[in-house]
């Protein structure tokens, strides 16, 4: 792997991609919502339920607590780029799904990484 090539592209990426995808500037702007992002972005593609409760219990300790978790998934409500639904069996518990431009603007801007 040429690392400088790499280490300019990703540098260039920042810069560009900031402007270009909302959504990806938004989830790249902290770490506990890149951990979300990466989080929903992975259940999703392996096709599984996005449960807030399981979101909290995976991310690590260090990283924020519960109310904080909290705050940046209603800011990432609010911005709509993910959506929280209840859930048809118990209308006590959420799902979590990005919105449907957050997935095109993800993999628009993932195709930039081919050949890494």
């Amino acid at each position: 792997m040429d690392y400088k090539k790499f280490i300019t592209f990703i540098k260039n990426d920042f810069e560009k991609s900031n402007s270009k995808y909302p959504s990806i500037k938004f989830f790249r702007s902290d770490i506990m919502l890149i951990f979300i992002w990466f989080w929903t972005l992975e259940k999703m593609y392996n096709k599984e339920d996005l449960n807030i409760e399981q979101l909290i219990e995976d991310i690590p300790r260090g990283f924020g607590s519960r109310p904080t978790i909290f705050k940046f998934i209603n800011l990432a409500i609010k911005k709509k780029y993910m959506l929280k639904i209840n859930d048809p069996k118990d209308k006590r518990k959420f799902k979590l799904k990005l919105s449907h431009d957050c997935i095109l603007e993800f993999e628009s801007w993932a195709k930039g990484y081919r050949g890494f």
